[in-house]
């Protein structure tokens, strides 16, 4: 086992469209921008990561970085539920007031694929996707419990 130095996971995230990417991120979900880095094509190819250079759009969510990857030859994206492919399909997003996140999306513009979900009264929970397809999860624990 090895030992983390941060309190979270960052996430990449390779994107079709930069511009819609980063405005849904900050604006409908409130990250903050906190880097924009260049990286060279000769060293993404060397750690085996992509085929070219990249630019990465840091944003962050409390302790965690959602790196949003602008590729000059943007990706194809496939079917985002959770069920069509293996591999990360979801981010989760953990809300002190689900029914005030919930307003400020719709607020947003951001379609919600169901009402807020239910299956105990002290957890709630809401799927919705970005403008790439991602699938992304609101979820809510009663302080109480």
């Amino acid at each position: 086992m090895f030992e983390t130095t941060r309190g979270g996971v960052d996430v990449g995230l390779s994107t079709r469209n930069i511009a819609a990417m980063k405005k849904f991120y900050t604006e409908a979900l409130g990250l903050e921008e906190a880097a924009v880095i260049e990286v060279p094509g000769d060293f993404v190819r060397a750690a085996g990561f992509a085929k070219g250079g990249v630019k990465l759009h840091a944003l962050k969510s409390g302790e965690v970085l959602i790196k949003l990857l602008e590729f000059a030859d943007p990706p194809d994206s496939g079917d985002a539920l959770a069920d069509s492919a293996a591999g990360f399909r979801y981010l989760t997003f953990w809300v002190k007031d689900m029914e005030a996140a919930v307003a400020h999306l719709r607020d947003a513009g951001v379609e919600l694929l169901s009402d807020i979900l239910s299956r105990v009264p002290e957890r709630k929970t809401i799927f919705f996707k970005d403008p790439d397809g991602n699938l992304l999860e609101l979820n809510w624990v009663d302080p109480a419990v």
